[in-house]
């Protein structure tokens, strides 16, 4: 129940981001180092949430994989001790 509403907050989130970048449809340049790129505002909008979206993933991809191998460190180690005694 708690992973729907997970799921439908996300996707109200991303129907807003959505309706909001519809309605900025002034064009924007943006300079990058080596090149400049013009978009409409609401492009870069969505650009930008797409990049914070996967950038949070793989930060707490990365935080779950860690904390998964410090478990299963911690279970061989119970399981040695057990053997142990």
């Amino acid at each position: 129940m708690l992973t729907l509403l997970k799921w439908l907050l996300a996707v109200a989130i991303f129907v807003l981001a959505l309706a909001v970048g519809a309605q900025n449809a002034d064009p924007v340049a943006v300079n990058y180092l080596i090149a400049q790129k013009t978009l409409s505002l609401g492009q870069w909008l969505g650009i930008a949430f797409a990049l914070g979206a996967l950038l949070a993933f793989i930060v707490l991809g990365m935080q779950c994989w860690l904390q998964r191998m410090k478990i299963a460190a911690l279970e061989r180690q119970l399981a040695k001790k057990d053997k142990d005694a």
